[in-house]
């Protein structure tokens, strides 16, 4: 049974928006390694471009909040206020800001403060999906 929650799983597609390399794969394997197909962008311009260029379907996002060319509170108020993307669920991550910060400049699914556990992250992107 878990194989096919596993294999269910694999047609899901995150896309993640980090600058910090290191963490960005982290993200990266940590959701492939659950099953997922992951897109990585490193800033605020990629992650707008592949928006425009590629409406495929997405089934989740995770942001990071300070983006060193944007801000990934504003990236995620222009996916939520697009008709395309606006049931995307959207986790939010940073070092620097809370969850109430966040909900008072767009609508996050959820949060996730850095440094996180990396089990915690998988089992948010979980639940963003369920």
């Amino acid at each position: 049974m878990l194989m096919a929650y596993k294999v269910d799983k694999k047609m899901k597609k995150v896309w993640v928006v980090e600058d910090d390399p290191g963490i960005r794969e982290i993200i990266g394997m940590l959701l492939e390694d659950e099953g997922y197909e992951v897109s990585l962008f490193e800033n605020a311009s990629q992650f707008n471009m592949a928006l425009r260029s590629q409406p495929n379907h997405i089934d989740a996002m995770v942001m990071d909040v300070m983006l060193p060319d944007g801000n990934g509170i504003h990236l995620c108020h222009k996916v939520k206020s697009s008709e395309s993307f606006n049931n995307v669920p959207v986790l939010m991550m940073s070092a620097n800001t809370t969850f109430c910060d966040v909900e008072r400049f767009c609508r996050a699914d959820d949060f996730i403060p850095k440094p996180f556990n990396i089990d915690e992250m998988a089992k948010k992107v979980s639940r963003l999906m369920a």
